[in-house]
């Protein structure tokens, strides 16, 4: 045989294989019962049908909106807080008390275009109803179910989890007519692992604004975002007077470089593992002025009204003096029981002072700043020092401090003061500190 003969018989048993092949990535669906659940693949292996899904619920984001929008005073007060989008969305479900669980029904069955019933075998990475997993909004769940074995031939089927849509408060998970590569000729798939994201070029999105870290204000700032690994430069753009950035990236760790006048020069690592599930990160940058006086920006509409001056006739603040200026100070009486943000009893005398001091000085504003060490989760760590603060705060705010006057911000454990090497070290991480914000 000659070698182009050859050649093209080699070409035609790949090509015929890879049609017989039993995987149908991302089939289409004539109909299915929820939006916030997805099929990602099917495979027909030498035992199972095994359906990839994706759960990815955002739900919450438009009644947000419209609350926001009908309720402006709201809003306006929101943003007061120092909160951004995120943040405030998070305590809108909160408050709502938007909490979701997803599961997996044991009697859920593959029923072909003759009337067949092929039944469930086991789910991978989703519990099996009766139990439930709590989801976050806005986060990605990938798992696996298995079914009986559908036989060749059949390239149109329905998954059904229940017999309806939803009942008893429950959504169930219904697809109808859903179009698969399964011909009467084919061979068996290998079951391949659950699909778990994959960092691919230009795929992964980081957003953020670069802030004044003395006053939280958005900056103009050049901004480079580089591989950490390869060290080449991913891009770089210049900010507007809104701070804003957005990169998109291919590594999976990455480093930023900002530099402004007025500004310390900041670089900062970010790995984005711990990420990819929810397809972007939002990072808001500060950096600290430098002391030199910077470029004057165009005015704004009206200039932010400055705080008093701390001067002999102001008393002394409550809490433990960060800085020569006495404009940062720690709570170091506030107490909280290890992952949780309730205030503790013993927290009380030190913010009925600090409650106090701020009504003698009714020109005082503050920002409250919650700080946790690097144990455990990062996105969980966050969430529970911005809990702190805001609880901070909304104890003040019952002591009769106006709530216009505080803004709060949680930082996790991206601002350490120690190592977080040993457990009196991590105890120093662990704090509620304020700063007087002399432009608010």
């Amino acid at each position: 045989m000659h070698m182009r003969g050859f050649l093209l018989v080699i070409f035609t048993v790949l090509t015929g294989y890879t049609a017989l092949a039993q995987v149908s990535p991302n089939p289409s669906v004539e109909r299915k019962s929820a939006k916030n659940v997805f099929i990602n693949k099917i495979e027909i292996t030498k035992e199972y049908t095994v359906f990839h899904m994706q759960f990815y619920d955002k739900a919450g984001e438009d009644s947000f909106d419209r609350f926001m929008k009908e309720n402006p005073g709201i809003a306006r007060q929101l943003k007061e807080m120092g909160l951004n989008r995120e943040q405030a969305l998070q305590m809108f479900r909160e408050r709502m008390n938007e909490v979701q669980t997803i599961s997996f029904q044991p009697g859920s069955r593959v029923v072909l275009s003759d009337g067949r019933k092929f039944k469930f075998i086991k789910a991978v990475n989703i519990p099996v109803s009766p139990e439930r997993q709590t989801v976050e909004i806005g986060k990605k769940y990938f798992f696996k179910v298995y079914f009986e074995k559908i036989p060749a031939g059949f390239e149109k089927i329905d998954l059904i989890e229940y017999d309806s849509d939803s009942e008893g408060g429950f959504q169930y998970w219904n697809f109808n007519g859903i179009r698969i590569n399964n011909p009467k000729n084919r061979q068996p798939a290998v079951d391949s692992p659950v699909e778990e994201p994959v960092l691919k070029a230009e795929d992964f999105r980081v957003y953020g604004r670069i802030l004044n870290a003395a006053t939280n204000e958005p900056i103009n700032a050049r901004i480079t975002c580089s591989g950490k690994g390869s060290g080449a430069v991913i891009d770089s753009l210049q900010t507007s007077k809104t701070g804003k950035y957005e990169f998109f990236v291919d590594e999976n760790e990455i480093s930023f470089r900002v530099s402004a006048p007025g500004f310390q020069p900041l670089t900062e690592s970010l790995n984005l593992k711990l990420f990819l599930k929810a397809g972007s990160f939002e990072k808001d940058i500060y950096v600290e002025p430098d002391g030199t006086p910077a470029q004057p920006a165009a005015p704004e509409e009206a200039p932010p009204a400055e705080a008093p001056s701390l001067t002999e006739e102001t008393p002394a603040a409550i809490g433990e003096k960060l800085n020569e200026e006495a404009t940062a100070f720690k709570l170091d009486k506030v107490y909280f029981n290890l992952g949780q943000a309730v205030i503790l009893r013993e927290s009380y005398e030190q913010l009925d002072n600090l409650a106090e001091y701020l009504k003698q000085n009714p020109g005082l504003k503050i920002q409250i700043e919650g700080h946790t060490d690097n144990q455990g989760d990062p996105t969980a760590n966050q969430k529970l020092s911005l809990d702190r603060a805001f609880n901070v705060r909304q104890y003040l705010i019952d002591k009769g401090v106006d709530g216009k006057r505080i803004r709060f911000k949680g930082y996790g454990s991206s601002r350490p003061v120690s190592p977080n090497d040993t457990e009196e070290n991590r105890s120093r991480n662990r704090r509620v500190e304020y700063k007087i914000m002399v432009n608010y």
